[in-house]
Protein backbone atom coordinates (compact mmCIF):
# COMPACT_ATOMS: atom_id res chain seq x y z
CA UNK A 1 0.00 0.00 0.00
CA UNK A 2 1.24 3.50 -0.85
CA UNK A 3 2.14 5.79 2.08
CA UNK A 4 -0.78 7.86 3.34
CA UNK A 5 -0.86 11.60 2.69
CA UNK A 6 -1.03 12.57 6.34
CA UNK A 7 -2.74 15.79 7.40
CA UNK A 8 -1.97 14.92 11.02
CA UNK A 9 -1.22 11.73 12.97
CA UNK A 10 -4.99 11.21 13.03
CA UNK A 11 -6.08 12.14 9.48
CA UNK A 12 -5.03 11.26 5.93
CA UNK A 13 -6.04 13.16 2.80
CA UNK A 14 -7.50 11.45 -0.24
CA UNK A 15 -9.24 13.20 -3.15
CA UNK A 16 -9.37 16.51 -1.28
CA UNK A 17 -11.03 14.91 1.76
CA UNK A 18 -9.63 13.94 5.14
CA UNK A 19 -10.33 10.55 6.70
CA UNK A 20 -9.47 8.93 10.02
CA UNK A 21 -6.11 7.17 9.98
CA UNK A 22 -7.54 4.70 12.49
CA UNK A 23 -10.57 4.03 10.28
CA UNK A 24 -10.77 0.53 8.82
CA UNK A 25 -11.07 2.08 5.39
CA UNK A 26 -8.14 3.11 3.26
CA UNK A 27 -7.94 4.58 -0.22
CA UNK A 28 -8.73 1.32 -2.04
CA UNK A 29 -11.77 0.62 0.12
CA UNK A 30 -13.01 4.17 -0.44
CA UNK A 31 -12.73 3.63 -4.19
CA UNK A 32 -14.44 0.25 -3.89
CA UNK A 33 -17.47 1.98 -2.38
CA UNK A 34 -18.26 3.36 -5.83
CA UNK A 35 -19.05 -0.16 -7.03
CA UNK A 36 -21.31 -0.97 -4.09
CA UNK A 37 -24.63 -2.23 -5.47
CA UNK A 38 -27.35 0.35 -4.95
CA UNK A 39 -31.08 -0.37 -4.92
CA UNK A 40 -33.49 2.14 -6.37
CA UNK A 41 -35.29 2.20 -3.01
CA UNK A 42 -32.19 3.17 -1.00
CA UNK A 43 -32.23 6.46 0.91
CA UNK A 44 -29.12 8.46 1.80
CA UNK A 45 -28.57 11.09 4.48
CA UNK A 46 -25.52 13.11 3.51
CA UNK A 47 -23.91 15.78 5.64
CA UNK A 48 -20.69 17.52 6.38
CA UNK A 49 -19.77 16.46 9.95
CA UNK A 50 -21.64 18.15 12.80
CA UNK A 51 -24.40 19.49 10.57
CA UNK A 52 -27.43 17.63 11.90
CA UNK A 53 -26.73 14.01 11.00
CA UNK A 54 -28.09 12.50 14.22
CA UNK A 55 -31.14 14.75 14.06
CA UNK A 56 -31.99 13.71 10.51
CA UNK A 57 -31.47 10.06 11.42
CA UNK A 58 -34.18 10.37 14.04
CA UNK A 59 -36.58 12.14 11.69
CA UNK A 60 -36.04 9.65 8.88
CA UNK A 61 -36.43 6.61 11.14
CA UNK A 62 -39.62 8.04 12.62
CA UNK A 63 -41.10 8.77 9.18
CA UNK A 64 -40.23 5.36 7.75
CA UNK A 65 -41.42 3.58 10.88
CA UNK A 66 -44.76 5.38 10.70
CA UNK A 67 -45.29 4.95 6.95
CA UNK A 68 -44.04 1.35 6.76
CA UNK A 69 -44.73 -0.40 10.07
CA UNK A 70 -43.05 -3.62 8.95
CA UNK A 71 -39.79 -1.77 8.27
CA UNK A 72 -38.93 -0.70 11.80
CA UNK A 73 -37.44 -3.20 14.18
CA UNK A 74 -36.28 -2.59 17.70
CA UNK A 75 -32.85 -1.03 17.85
CA UNK A 76 -30.96 2.24 17.79
CA UNK A 77 -31.02 4.72 14.94
CA UNK A 78 -27.36 3.92 14.45
CA UNK A 79 -28.36 0.34 13.69
CA UNK A 80 -31.15 1.39 11.31
CA UNK A 81 -29.16 4.00 9.36
CA UNK A 82 -25.78 2.54 8.48
CA UNK A 83 -22.62 4.52 7.82
CA UNK A 84 -21.62 3.91 4.22
CA UNK A 85 -17.89 4.56 4.67
CA UNK A 86 -17.70 3.42 8.25
CA UNK A 87 -18.01 -0.34 7.97
CA UNK A 88 -17.75 -3.28 5.60
CA UNK A 89 -20.37 -3.60 2.88
CA UNK A 90 -21.13 -7.26 3.37
CA UNK A 91 -24.17 -9.39 4.01
CA UNK A 92 -25.71 -7.10 6.69
CA UNK A 93 -26.26 -4.51 3.97
CA UNK A 94 -27.59 -6.97 1.40
CA UNK A 95 -30.02 -8.57 3.83
CA UNK A 96 -31.63 -5.29 4.86
CA UNK A 97 -35.30 -4.87 3.89
CA UNK A 98 -36.26 -1.98 1.63
CA UNK A 99 -35.76 0.83 1.98
CA UNK A 100 -32.18 0.57 3.13
CA UNK A 101 -30.98 3.77 4.77
CA UNK A 102 -27.41 5.08 4.80
CA UNK A 103 -25.41 7.96 6.25
CA UNK A 104 -22.41 9.40 4.48
CA UNK A 105 -20.05 12.37 4.64
CA UNK A 106 -18.58 11.58 1.22
CA UNK A 107 -18.53 14.18 -1.58
CA UNK A 108 -20.65 13.40 -4.67
CA UNK A 109 -17.73 12.12 -6.76
CA UNK A 110 -16.97 9.42 -4.17
CA UNK A 111 -20.51 8.07 -3.75
CA UNK A 112 -21.52 4.72 -5.27
CA UNK A 113 -22.26 5.16 -8.97
CA UNK A 114 -25.76 3.81 -8.44
CA UNK A 115 -26.76 6.82 -6.33
CA UNK A 116 -26.73 8.87 -9.52
CA UNK A 117 -27.59 6.14 -12.04
CA UNK A 118 -30.67 4.94 -10.12
CA UNK A 119 -31.63 8.41 -8.88
CA UNK A 120 -32.02 7.26 -5.30
CA UNK A 121 -33.31 9.77 -2.79
CA UNK A 122 -30.60 11.86 -1.14
CA UNK A 123 -31.32 14.11 1.84
CA UNK A 124 -28.55 16.67 2.28
CA UNK A 125 -28.54 18.52 5.61
CA UNK A 126 -26.41 21.65 5.88
CA UNK A 127 -25.73 24.08 8.71
CA UNK A 128 -24.12 27.49 8.98
CA UNK A 129 -20.35 26.95 9.05
CA UNK A 130 -19.64 29.08 12.11
CA UNK A 131 -21.70 26.76 14.30
CA UNK A 132 -20.27 23.74 12.48
CA UNK A 133 -16.78 24.94 13.41
CA UNK A 134 -17.71 25.27 17.09
CA UNK A 135 -19.45 21.90 17.15
CA UNK A 136 -16.49 20.21 15.46
CA UNK A 137 -14.13 21.77 18.00
CA UNK A 138 -16.00 20.12 20.86
CA UNK A 139 -16.42 16.91 18.88
CA UNK A 140 -12.67 16.66 18.28
CA UNK A 141 -12.10 17.30 21.97
CA UNK A 142 -14.29 14.35 22.94
CA UNK A 143 -13.48 11.76 20.23
CA UNK A 144 -10.70 9.31 21.00
CA UNK A 145 -9.73 8.89 17.34
CA UNK A 146 -9.37 12.61 16.61
CA UNK A 147 -6.61 14.95 17.65
CA UNK A 148 -7.56 17.08 20.64
CA UNK A 149 -7.37 20.71 19.43
CA UNK A 150 -4.39 22.65 20.70
CA UNK A 151 -6.69 25.65 21.22
CA UNK A 152 -9.82 27.17 19.72
CA UNK A 153 -7.67 29.68 17.83
CA UNK A 154 -5.62 26.93 16.21
CA UNK A 155 -8.71 24.86 15.35
CA UNK A 156 -10.39 27.97 13.90
CA UNK A 157 -7.66 28.28 11.29
CA UNK A 158 -7.53 24.51 10.65
CA UNK A 159 -11.24 24.60 9.82
CA UNK A 160 -10.82 27.49 7.40
CA UNK A 161 -7.87 25.71 5.77
CA UNK A 162 -9.81 22.44 5.43
CA UNK A 163 -7.39 20.58 7.71
CA UNK A 164 -10.14 18.86 9.69
CA UNK A 165 -12.04 15.61 9.19
CA UNK A 166 -13.66 15.49 5.71
CA UNK A 167 -11.77 18.58 4.59
CA UNK A 168 -13.33 21.88 3.54
CA UNK A 169 -16.92 22.70 4.55
CA UNK A 170 -16.99 25.18 1.67
CA UNK A 171 -16.04 22.57 -0.93
CA UNK A 172 -18.45 19.97 0.47
CA UNK A 173 -21.51 22.19 0.20
CA UNK A 174 -20.51 23.70 -3.15
CA UNK A 175 -19.93 20.24 -4.63
CA UNK A 176 -23.47 19.16 -3.67
CA UNK A 177 -25.02 22.36 -4.93
CA UNK A 178 -23.28 21.80 -8.26
CA UNK A 179 -24.48 18.16 -8.32
CA UNK A 180 -28.18 19.04 -8.06
CA UNK A 181 -28.77 18.29 -11.73
CA UNK A 182 -27.20 14.82 -11.41
CA UNK A 183 -28.61 13.67 -8.06
CA UNK A 184 -32.15 13.29 -6.73
CA UNK A 185 -31.39 15.55 -3.79
CA UNK A 186 -33.48 17.33 -1.17
CA UNK A 187 -31.70 20.09 0.75
CA UNK A 188 -32.62 20.66 4.39
CA UNK A 189 -31.21 23.60 6.32
CA UNK A 190 -30.46 22.89 9.98
CA UNK A 191 -31.63 26.33 11.04
CA UNK A 192 -34.95 25.89 9.25
CA UNK A 193 -35.55 22.77 11.33
CA UNK A 194 -34.94 24.87 14.43
CA UNK A 195 -37.40 27.51 13.26
CA UNK A 196 -40.20 25.20 12.09
CA UNK A 197 -39.49 21.50 12.45
CA UNK A 198 -42.99 20.48 11.44
CA UNK A 199 -42.79 22.29 8.12
CA UNK A 200 -39.49 20.62 7.32
CA UNK A 201 -40.91 17.19 8.24
CA UNK A 202 -43.87 17.79 5.90
CA UNK A 203 -41.48 18.71 3.07
CA UNK A 204 -39.38 15.65 3.74
CA UNK A 205 -42.44 13.39 3.74
CA UNK A 206 -43.39 14.76 0.32
CA UNK A 207 -39.88 14.07 -1.00
CA UNK A 208 -39.91 10.52 0.38
CA UNK A 209 -43.46 9.81 -0.79
CA UNK A 210 -44.61 9.15 2.79
CA UNK A 211 -48.31 9.90 3.19
CA UNK A 212 -48.74 10.57 6.90
CA UNK A 213 -51.73 12.01 8.74
CA UNK A 214 -51.40 15.29 10.63
CA UNK A 215 -51.55 13.37 13.89
CA UNK A 216 -48.69 11.08 12.89
CA UNK A 217 -46.61 14.02 11.66
CA UNK A 218 -47.11 15.70 15.03
CA UNK A 219 -45.84 12.52 16.68
CA UNK A 220 -42.77 12.44 14.43
CA UNK A 221 -42.03 16.06 15.28
CA UNK A 222 -42.43 15.52 19.01
CA UNK A 223 -40.15 12.46 18.97
CA UNK A 224 -37.58 14.47 17.01
CA UNK A 225 -37.22 17.45 19.31
CA UNK A 226 -33.78 17.98 20.82
CA UNK A 227 -35.29 17.66 24.29
CA UNK A 228 -36.70 14.19 23.62
CA UNK A 229 -33.75 12.94 21.61
CA UNK A 230 -31.28 13.85 24.33
CA UNK A 231 -32.95 11.36 26.69
CA UNK A 232 -33.78 8.72 24.06
CA UNK A 233 -31.06 6.02 24.04
CA UNK A 234 -32.15 4.95 20.56
CA UNK A 235 -31.41 8.41 19.21
CA UNK A 236 -28.64 9.97 21.29
CA UNK A 237 -25.77 7.53 20.57
CA UNK A 238 -25.59 6.64 24.26
CA UNK A 239 -24.28 3.20 23.30
CA UNK A 240 -21.23 4.80 21.66
CA UNK A 241 -20.71 7.15 24.58
CA UNK A 242 -20.44 4.09 26.80
CA UNK A 243 -17.52 2.78 24.70
CA UNK A 244 -13.97 4.11 24.49
CA UNK A 245 -14.66 6.25 21.40
CA UNK A 246 -16.25 9.21 23.18
CA UNK A 247 -15.42 10.91 26.46
CA UNK A 248 -18.45 13.25 26.47
CA UNK A 249 -22.09 13.03 25.28
CA UNK A 250 -22.47 13.57 21.53
CA UNK A 251 -25.51 15.88 21.75
CA UNK A 252 -24.46 19.24 23.15
CA UNK A 253 -26.77 22.26 22.58
CA UNK A 254 -28.62 21.92 19.27
CA UNK A 255 -28.92 25.67 18.67
CA UNK A 256 -27.94 28.23 16.04
CA UNK A 257 -25.72 31.13 17.05
CA UNK A 258 -23.45 29.46 19.62
CA UNK A 259 -20.50 30.71 17.57
CA UNK A 260 -21.11 34.13 19.15
CA UNK A 261 -19.96 32.68 22.46
CA UNK A 262 -16.64 31.59 20.95
CA UNK A 263 -15.58 33.89 18.09
CA UNK A 264 -13.67 37.07 18.81
CA UNK A 265 -14.57 40.15 16.78
CA UNK A 266 -11.39 39.68 14.75
CA UNK A 267 -12.15 36.00 14.10
CA UNK A 268 -15.67 36.81 12.97
CA UNK A 269 -14.43 39.46 10.58
CA UNK A 270 -11.82 37.07 9.20
CA UNK A 271 -14.38 34.28 8.81
CA UNK A 272 -16.76 36.60 6.96
CA UNK A 273 -13.96 37.59 4.59
CA UNK A 274 -13.09 33.97 3.83
CA UNK A 275 -16.76 33.06 3.43
CA UNK A 276 -17.28 35.87 0.92
CA UNK A 277 -14.21 34.80 -1.05
CA UNK A 278 -15.17 31.13 -1.18
CA UNK A 279 -18.96 31.38 -1.41
CA UNK A 280 -19.50 34.50 -3.51
CA UNK A 281 -21.88 32.72 -5.90
CA UNK A 282 -23.44 30.49 -3.24
CA UNK A 283 -27.12 29.87 -4.17
CA UNK A 284 -28.27 29.26 -0.57
CA UNK A 285 -28.51 31.77 2.26
CA UNK A 286 -26.93 31.02 5.62
CA UNK A 287 -28.84 31.70 8.81
CA UNK A 288 -26.31 32.66 11.45
CA UNK A 289 -28.61 32.75 14.47
CA UNK A 290 -32.09 31.56 15.48
CA UNK A 291 -33.74 33.12 18.51
CA UNK A 292 -35.02 30.48 20.91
Amino acid sequence: MEPLDLVSPYLFRYKRRNFLVMNKLRAKELDDLQDFEIRSTDIFIITYPKSGTVWMQQILVQILGASQPDWLEDGTNRAHVLWLEGRFLGDPFKERPDPRTFNSHLPPDMLPHGVKDKQVKVVYVWRNPKDVLVSMYYFASSHALLETPESFDVFFQQFLDGDVIMGSWFDHLKDYCEAQDQLNIHFVQYENMLKDLRQEVVKLCAFLGADLTDEVIDHVVEKSTFRNMKTDPKANYKDIFETHYYTKPTMRKGIAGDWKNHFTVAQNEHFDKVFKEKMGNFPLTCTWEVKQ
